[in-house]
């Protein structure tokens, strides 16, 4: 399949550098940056002291001393606020880069730029520097298809700031072994002594699917609603008790099952 390349410059790209960039990081991501490495995605997300999402993102070490952030345009002011003050009391810095072109390229074989591990197909990104000339252009609407079919959540869609990250499928962002984090608490109660309310679903339509915002009903009571599809499938944010497989749901006329995605990681259990 010939490679493909999508135009993510307003995605939101930043830069921490300096002596303490990492233990910095530590203290307010929910990842564990011992787990940073030269050529490693790691998955982490931004919460608020009540443990609400701000921002889900990656990391890349670039060097010993600086780390690219990487998130979603309509995380990317959130995330900035989350630490452009607070970088001021540290040995490090913050650095937004606004200026720079990035490109997401989609295919086998391809292997400069950074893992991007968020599809179901290969993926690299390209910062500052433009993709193979050989590479087809993507449209939104054939990325949108890519990822729905990946089951990877879109922070201003199927999660926003009003969301908990165990509700959007974050758990993969999510380290139960680090210290403390901003909004740990939150997390930590949730996976000891109870479940998220509700929780981000799949949906297979047999038909047409139901637009973002529709209602989802299982027989005549309504579960949750529809936060985005394409191409007969969608996510949803359903009731937990709602959230089985194979549970027969409807949404604006559109008969539909519910599923999980084969890439959405296991609950997050109490560490051993």
């Amino acid at each position: 399949m010939a490679l493909r390349a999508l135009d993510v410059s307003l995605w939101g790209f930043f830069r921490f550098h300096g002596p303490d960039a990492k233990k910095f990081l530590q203290g307010l991501v929910s990842a564990d940056l011992g787990r940073l490495a030269p050529g490693v995605c790691l998955p982490a997300c931004v919460l608020t002291p009540k443990g609400l999402l701000v921002a889900d993102c990656e990391l890349y070490e670039e060097t010993p001393e600086s780390v690219l952030a990487v998130t979603r345009p309509g995380a990317a002011i959130g995330f900035l606020k989350a630490f452009e003050k607070k970088i001021m009391l540290s040995d490090s810095s913050l650095k937004a880069l606004r200026s720079e072109r990035a490109w997401l390229v989609v295919g086998e074989g391809f292997d400069r730029g950074l893992p991007w591990p968020r599809l179901s197909e290969p993926a690299r990104l390209l910062l500052g520097v433009d993709p193979p000339e050989d590479a087809d252009l993507m449209s939104d609407a054939e990325f949108e298809a890519l990822r729905l079919s990946s089951g990877f959540p879109w922070f201003g869609a199927d999660m926003s700031e009003e969301s908990l990250p165990l509700e959007a499928r974050q758990e993969a962002a999510i380290s139960m072994e680090k210290g403390c984090y901003m909004g740990q608490e939150t997390v930590s109660r949730l996976v000891f002594r109870g479940h998220v309310n509700k929780i981000l679903m799949g949906v297979r339509f047999a038909g047409e699917p139901a637009p973002a915002g529709a209602v989802v009903l299982r027989g005549d009571r309504a579960v949750g609603h529809v936060t985005s599809s394409l191409g007969g499938l969608g996510l949803a944010l359903v009731r937990f008790d709602d959230a089985v497989p194979g549970v027969k749901v409807s949404a604006e006329g559109e008969d539909g099952e519910l599923f999980l995605f084969s890439s959405w990681p296991k609950p997050l259990s109490k560490p051993v």
